[in-house]
């Protein structure tokens, strides 16, 4: 690890990245959180337009990028689905975009949020996988966020990579993932209703 004060170092328990997050959580002291797994790689600049981004809209507590597939070659390719237009995305956007077409309109690897809001949200979800989905749908859910147009990760694709495994793309694993999920979402959204527009 780099001589930087500003990072801490901890282990514990194999348990996934939802809880090494989790627990993560528990130690930052900065009052924003932004996450980077540890074989993707993040954009020049992409930590100052973050910070940028919630600095100045006071409404948004959480902001995603573009993301770039690195390939081992070292080439990029854009994500499958069209990314959406640069700026705010309304509360329940996301997770309403994901029962619609069953895929998210951003990607939760870019993910930068407000750390008080991931404390009040329990942190990432207990999950082997997908950990990081929950929370997006809860963020989406429970506040406005932001999407940056600008590349903010290089996402490396790689066949030791936990979203490429067996475990990851089995159907039954997935559905099982995904029924708790969307529970989560859904009780949420009874929570904190969501006024449609007039």
């Amino acid at each position: 690890m780099p001589d930087d004060e500003r990072i801490s170092y901890g282990m514990g328990r194999h348990g996934g990245p939802g809880v090494a997050r989790t627990l993560a959580l528990g130690r930052a002291e900065g009052e924003l959180v932004k996450v980077l797994d540890a074989d993707d790689q993040l954009t020049e600049g992409a930590l100052a337009r973050d910070i940028r981004i919630l600095d100045e809209h006071h409404d948004v507590d959480w902001t995603t990028a573009r993301v770039l597939d690195l390939m081992p070659d070292g080439s990029t390719i854009g994500w499958e689905h069209s990314d959406p237009a640069g700026g705010p995305i309304e509360r329940g956007t996301v997770y309403q975009h994901w029962r619609q077409h069953h895929w998210l309109p951003v990607h939760p690897a870019t993910l930068c949020a407000r750390r008080q809001l991931l404390l009040a949200l329990g942190g990432w979800m207990a999950l082997p996988t997908s950990e990081d989905t929950g929370l997006l749908f809860a963020l989406s859910i429970t506040s406005c966020g932001y999407f940056i147009a600008e590349p903010g990760l290089l996402y490396r694709k790689w066949p030791g990579q936990i979203t490429g495994q067996d475990t990851h793309t089995d159907a039954r694993q997935r559905a099982e993932r995904e029924r708790i999920i969307r529970a989560r979402a859904e009780a949420l959204l009874t929570l904190f209703p969501i006024e449609p527009d007039v």
